[in-house]
């Protein structure tokens, strides 16, 4: 009987691991455990119901993603990580003692960051190639609609740029090191622009970089650019849907995007074999 009682709960010990660590749900063939959907809803501070969606998307783009054998070089994801590190304020050497107290290795940390290049180029790829630019009129509806998201954007800022753009992102960075030299491979072109014909991405990253410096580098999908902030000029006060039109136009896109990724999602969803085997 002595004999016995310790192979029980040794019996007992490995059927409960099993419980606790299980696999949940099959995507496609790839499984989602227990744990991770308890890792996934304490990280993200989310519901169970949540987590469980975050992961079955995760697995589905991640399927689509490796299908389409789209590649992100070790080039992109370093210049991705020095523009993390720069709006910040840190060093990478900072970065990595702060994820090594996360418990989060400088690989897999690159293995993350690439995936999301990976997905990036995707959608730019297959998903927003599909939505069509909006007509004037549908762009005024959308202005009186929500009018109060465009209060306080009615004045033009004239800056005077100076865009330094490559298809190495190496080269790119020794441009930048180095202003005054002309370096073999990078494109210098002098911009005078104004924050009502620009992206309102763009202009926030121009706003927050000091007169006399560059902006951080840039990946566009077909090369990398970084903008010289020669100056940044006064308001100049304007009114109406046509001085904010290209504000309006971006965040019609957005939303459109934002709709669009989520139809692709569920297109997916329609096509997958889910099944779940424990919750």
């Amino acid at each position: 009987m002595k004999k016995i009682l310790p192979l029980l709960l040794l019996s007992l010990m490995g059927s409960y691991a099993q419980v606790i660590d299980a696999i949940a749900i099959d995507v496609n063939g790839e499984p989602i455990t227990t744990l991770e959907i308890q890792a996934v809803q304490q990280k993200q501070k989310i519901s169970k119901k949540a987590a469980i969606e975050a992961l079955i998307n995760h697995r589905l783009e991640k399927g689509v993603i490796e299908s389409s054998n789209i590649v992100v070089d070790k080039a992109e994801v370093d210049m991705k990580i020095n523009q993390i590190a720069q709006s910040r304020g840190m060093s990478i050497d900072q970065m990595k003692k702060i994820l090594t107290s996360k418990g989060l290795t400088w690989e897999s940390y690159k293995e993350q960051l690439s995936m999301e290049l990976k997905k990036e180029k995707f959608f730019r790829q297959h998903i927003a190639s599909s939505i069509s630019q909006p007509s004037d009129d549908e762009l005024k509806v959308y202005y009186e609609t929500h009018k109060a998201k465009f209060d306080g954007l009615s004045s033009a800022i004239q800056m005077s740029l100076v865009a330094y753009s490559s298809n190495s992102s190496l080269k790119l960075q020794e441009a930048i090191k180095t202003p005054m030299r002309k370096i073999q491979g990078v494109e210098q072109k002098p911009i005078l622009a104004s924050n009502n014909n620009m992206n309102p991405q763009l202009f926030k990253v121009i706003q927050n970089t000091p007169t006399g410096s560059f902006t951080k580098p840039i990946n566009t999908g077909k090369g990398f650019v970084a903008y010289y902030v020669k100056s940044k000029g006064g308001g100049q006060a304007q009114g109406g849907f046509a001085s904010v039109k290209n504000t309006v136009v971006m965040q019609w896109l957005q939303e459109e995007r934002i709709k669009a990724g989520n139809d692709f999602i569920n297109k997916l969803k329609s096509d997958a074999n889910i099944r779940i085997i424990r919750l």
